[in-house]
């Protein structure tokens, strides 16, 4: 594919993929830079240590009694195959809001991720922790660089970021805040590639290795000490982030998709696959549903052999999600319902601007849709698509939700967090 066709493919898995891309993100107009530009590529990465600075978030309301805090959203994706989909029952309409925290800072791309009562934020050059039972802030820890993008087994999380084609993989102490180790890799992008791929993947863990994209290489990395178990050297420059099932490993770079022995980070089986940038592949069940091109392919698990294929004209499709036997797939502002069997079409959901993700229960799909004023969050009928609950909120960013315990949980370009409850 021609520099032009990727340009445009990566710009729509920009506007698809809001919140904890692998490698890109999209922020709303501001006075300070996306990132830093690419053509300086000597600037490293700065950490300091963790710091508990005056406390910036207004007092939250009073915690509802009734709320689950024993639920989850641990990563990006909620867990390792991605597929977004949680057990918890969660009843529309929730009427109930209160804002976790409100910060000066400038909006963050990334989507909360929340476990063990702590809830951790991305903003500008920082990674957040916030106390989800007082909204205070428990610690701060200060990373030069974006697409922070963190995930959380016991008590670690480890987070990415990337600065001017320099980054760092980093474990933190969940409780404190204190750095574990850090992993650096032997490369990301590349100039002559015009630094499209080969950014720094969301990591995902796994049975105590953390798995990450960099470059044309997928490391394994031991989760207590951040010692190199195995690499994987793929084709070229990695596309998505890994997503874990079944003792696989998958990932895409812009040539191929492959699926690497979780143990060992020997290769079991590769499929051809055209450019496509986009967060991650979704494994469900006997399928692994990847991005190709513009069409959106379900492979068996077990060989990568081409089981359907889902296509839209003129339109760039993404895996979404997965809860039981339905699969989904978005554009930019549309999102697919599919049988997971044979891919037929069982509903969609169109906006005139934009769909995030969605936050998946076994009753309904919960997204954003919709930009600026027009922008809201609304339940959806899984079954049928029908929409049973909209509400629209101030400043509404276009991350996805999350959901953890019985609530929803969406960003504002202010700096907000709304938790949403019925």
């Amino acid at each position: 594919m021609n520099t032009t066709g990727q340009r445009g493919l990566w710009m729509i898995a920009i506007l698809a993929f809001l919140g904890a891309i692998g490698y890109v993100a999209l922020r709303p107009p501001s006075s300070a830079p996306i990132a830093p530009a690419p053509s300086d590529p000597t600037t490293a990465p700065v950490a300091a240590a963790p710091v508990v600075p005056a406390n910036p978030f207004t007092q939250p309301a009073a915690v509802h009694s009734e709320r689950n805090l024993s639920g989850d959203w641990a990563m990006e994706g909620l867990n390792p195959a991605r597929t977004r989909a949680v057990e918890t029952p969660i009843a529309p309409p929730l009427n109930q809001q209160r804002v976790i925290v409100t910060a000066s800072f400038e909006e963050g791309v990334s989507p909360p991720v929340i476990a063990r009562g702590l809830m951790l934020l991305e903003t500008k050059d920082a990674l957040n922790a916030i106390d989800m039972r007082t909204g205070r802030q428990r610690w701060a820890y200060r990373q030069k660089g974006a697409y922070i993008s963190p995930a959380i087994a016991g008590d670690t999380v480890y987070f990415r970021a990337e600065q001017a084609n320099q980054g760092q993989l980093v474990a933190l102490e969940l409780s404190s805040g204190r750095q574990r180790w850090t992993f650096t890799p032997k490369r990301l992008s590349a100039a002559a590639n015009n630094y499209f791929g080969g950014h720094l993947t969301s990591p995902v863990v796994v049975d105590g290795i953390v798995y990450v994209g960099a470059g044309k290489e997928l490391y394994a990395l031991d989760a207590i000490n951040g010692k190199l178990r195995w690499e994987f050297s793929a084709q070229d420059f990695i596309t998505s982030s890994a997503a874990v099932a079944d003792g696989r490993v998958f990932v895409s770079d812009f040539s191929y998709f492959y699926a690497i022995d979780q143990n060992t980070g020997r290769l079991i089986w590769s499929y051809p696959a055209h450019s496509a940038v986009y967060f991650s592949s979704v494994a469900t069940g006997d399928l692994v549903l990847i991005s190709s091109g513009q069409n959106m392919i379900a492979l068996d698990v077990r060989d990568g052999v081409r089981r359907w294929e889902k296509s839209v004209p003129g339109k760039a499709l993404i895996p979404a999600g997965a809860q039981g036997d339905i699969v989904f797939v978005k554009t930019t502002n549309e999102l697919f319902a599919l049988n997971r069997g044979d891919g037929r079409e069982l509903w969609s959901f169109r906006d005139v601007n934009y769909v995030s993700l969605p936050a998946l229960t076994q009753e309904y799909v919960f997204i954003v849709n919709g930009m600026g004023a027009g922008a809201s969050v609304a339940a959806l009928d899984l079954a049928t698509g029908a929409t049973v609950w909209s509400q629209a909120v101030p400043r509404l960013a276009t991350t996805a939700p999350v959901i953890a315990g019985r609530a929803i949980y969406v960003r504002t370009t202010d700096g907000r967090v709304i938790e949403l409850l019925s």
